[in-house]
C-alpha cells in the first residue's frame, strides 16, 4: 500500500506542479493584457487632453509589456512629435530631448508592421522634414512602382489575396475542363490566365513584405541634437558627418561600441552604437 501511495505521489505531484505553473503563467498573461489595455486607453485619453508627456509614458508602458502593434507605434510616434514640438528648451529650441528621433523611429516601426498605414507615412514625411536627412538615391521607375504596389497591403493581406487568386484559378480550370460550351471555355481560360498572373504577383508581394518585416538592418539616430560620424571606429578619427536626430541609416557591421552605417545617399561611416536604435 505504501509503495502504491508513493507511486501515485510521484505522478500526481509533478502534474500538480505543472498545472499550478500554467495557471500562474496564464494569470500573469491576463494581468499583462489588462495592464496594456488600461495603459493604452490612458495614453489615448492623455493625447486627447494634450498631455503628451503622460501619453508617451502610457504608450511606452504598453510597448514595455512586449506588445508590438502598428497602431501602438503610430500613437507613440505622434505623442513624441507633439511633445517635442510643444515643449521648448531654455533656448527656445523644439525637440530638445530627442523627441523627433523617437517619433521617426516609431513611425518607421509602425510602417514595418503595416506598410499600408498612410497616416503614418504622411506623418513620417513631416517628421523627416525637421531632420538633416539626405535625399536617397533615386529608385528606377520599375522599383518604385513595385514598392508602391507592395505597400498597399501587409504580408497577411497579400497572402489572403494569393489564396483567393488560387481558388479562382482552380475554379476556372475546373470549369474549362468540364464545360462543353466553346464560349465558356474561352472565358474560363482567360480568367485562369489572369488569376495565375495575379497569384504570381500577389505571392511575390507577400514575400517582399515578409522580407521587410524580418529585416532588422535599419536604424534611426536617437541623440538629442546631432552626433558625429567618424571615418573609422575611433573618436580621434576624422568626423565625416553630423547627422541630426531622426536620420535613418542602414546597419553594416558592429565593432565594439561602434557600428558602421550607410546613409541613404551612399556614404559610409562609424557611429557610436548607443545613439542609434534598430527599427
Amino acid at each position: 500500500m505504501k509503495r502504491y501511495i508513493r507511486n501515485i505521489g510521484s505522478v500526481v505531484l509533478p502534474l500538480l506542479f505543472v498545472v499550478f505553473t500554467l495557471c500562474a503563467v496564464e494569470a500573469h498573461a491576463a494581468d499583462a493584457t489588462t495592464t496594456a489595455e488600461v495603459s493604452m486607453a490612458e495614453g489615448i485619453k492623455a493625447y486627447a487632453d494634450k498631455d503628451y508627456a503622460a501619453a508617451v509614458d502610457s504608450f511606452e508602458r504598453v510597448a514595455s509589456l512586449g506588445y508590438a502593434d502598428a497602431e501602438l507605434y503610430y500613437n507613440l510616434a505622434n505623442a513624441y512629435f507633439k511633445l517635442g514640438q510643444n515643449r521648448l528648451s531654455a533656448s527656445g529650441r523644439t525637440f530638445a530631448d530627442g523627441e523627433l528621433g523617437r517619433a521617426v523611429l516609431n513611425y518607421r516601426r509602425a510602417l514595418r508592421l503595416d506598410p499600408s498605414m498612410e497616416d503614418a507615412r504622411y506623418n513620417l514625411d513631416i517628421a523627416v522634414d525637421h531632420t538633416n536627412d539626405t535625399e536617397a538615391i533615386p529608385e528606377s521607375f520599375i522599383v518604385g512602382l513595385w514598392h508602391a504596389i507592395a505597400n498597399r497591403a501587409t504580408t497577411n493581406g497579400w497572402t489572403i489575396f494569393s489564396v483567393v487568386d488560387l481558388v479562382v484559378l482552380l475554379a476556372a480550370l475546373l470549369c474549362y475542363l468540364l464545360s462543353q460550351s466553346i464560349v465558356l471555355r474561352k472565358l474560363t481560360f482567360v480568367i485562369a490566365i489572369v488569376a495565375l498572373l495575379l497569384f504570381i504577383f500577389s505571392s511575390a508581394f507577400a514575400l517582399s513584405q515578409r522580407a521587410k518585416l524580418q529585416d532588422r538592418g535599419q536604424a534611426v539616430v536617437v541623440c538629442n541634437d546631432t552626433t558625429p560620424v567618424h571615418a573609422s571606429p575611433d573618436s580621434a578619427s576624422k568626423v565625416i558627418r553630423q547627422p541630426s536626430q531622426g536620420v535613418t541609416v542602414e546597419l553594416l557591421r558592429a565593432h565594439g561600441e561602434w557600428t558602421e552605417i550607410l546613409f541613404s545617399d551612399g556614404e559610409k561611416g562609424w557611429i557610436r552604437s548607443n545613439v542609434i536604435e534598430i527599427v
